[in-house]
């Protein structure tokens, strides 16, 4: 018999946890309840969690702080995040997508949005909030990364937090030549490996008028010049961890218009 899916359920509130728990295991679910965010890491090291639905507003390890904990450590960081909350603006959303979050609900919300959420998180799919506006972090962007073997583990990481396809090529020349023929969302090129990634990256796209954000990786006191205030060009300073480069990853990409 095929175990049942595991949903760690984190909120202050004893009534409403109360409900939830109830719908989730009518649903098919066990569920392992908490009441703050600060005994997490003690339960993940003893059980198995396929999704964490956390509330934003807890005492002590609040939502957003757990799971920019939980995207940091290697051993959870694959976990999908689900935070409830009544904060609806879109700069509350946006926050909670940066800290790591694979939905944003707001509530009250309806039992099958949760449930629906629940399903689609666990298979990666794009999920629909029940603020009526698209999770654009977990539409399956395409990135592409011309990078020293030494930054590949940082890389996959990064890109695996944020829930993004990666493929890498050898040789920039190549890489520049894929994405005027097939189809990203972001560029990341590594200036320790490639000197003149920057001109070379800008001419190329400006020649050809392409629009795509590039990420640029360079190691510390070796800043690339970048245009000032323009979104397509960023960089991060190596080495980093891969949460760092999965919240610019989603940044860049959100700023740029967000996957199509």
């Amino acid at each position: 018999m095929a175990r049942k899916p595991t949903v760690l359920l984190i909120d202050d509130n004893a009534a409403v946890a109360e409900i939830i728990q109830a719908l989730l295991v009518r649903n098919g679910y066990d569920v392992a309840a908490l009441q703050s965010g600060d005994k997490v890491y003690e339960l993940l090291a003893q059980r198995e969690i396929d999704v964490i639905v956390s509330d934003v507003r807890m005492p002590g390890l609040n939502g957003l702080d757990l799971a920019r904990k939980v995207r940091e450590d290697p051993a959870t960081a694959d976990i999908p995040i689900i935070l409830l909350t009544a904060l609806s603006s879109m700069e509350d959303e946006f926050e909670g997508y940066l800290a790591g979050a694979d939905a944003y609900m707001t509530k009250p919300f309806r039992a099958r949005e949760l449930l629906a959420a629940i399903d689609t998180v666990l298979n990666r799919r794009t999920v629909s909030t029940s603020s009526g506006r698209l999770a654009v972090v977990q539409d399956v962007a395409r990135v592409l990364a011309v990078v020293s073997d030494e930054r590949h583990r940082m890389v996959s990481a990064g890109m695996r937090q944020a829930g993004f396809e990666l493929e890498y090529e050898n040789d920039l020349g190549r890489a520049l030549s894929r994405i005027d023929r097939e189809r990203y969302h972001l560029l990341v090129c590594d200036t320790a490996r490639d000197p003149g990634a920057v001109g070379q990256v800008r001419e190329f796209l400006s020649h050809f008028a392409l629009a795509i954000p590039v990420i640029f990786l360079h190691p510390r006191g070796a800043a690339p010049v970048l245009p000032a205030n323009d979104p397509q060009f960023r960089a991060l300073k190596v080495p980093a961890t891969p949460a760092e480069l999965a919240e610019l990853v989603k940044k860049a990409i959100v700023d740029f218009g967000g996957p199509p």
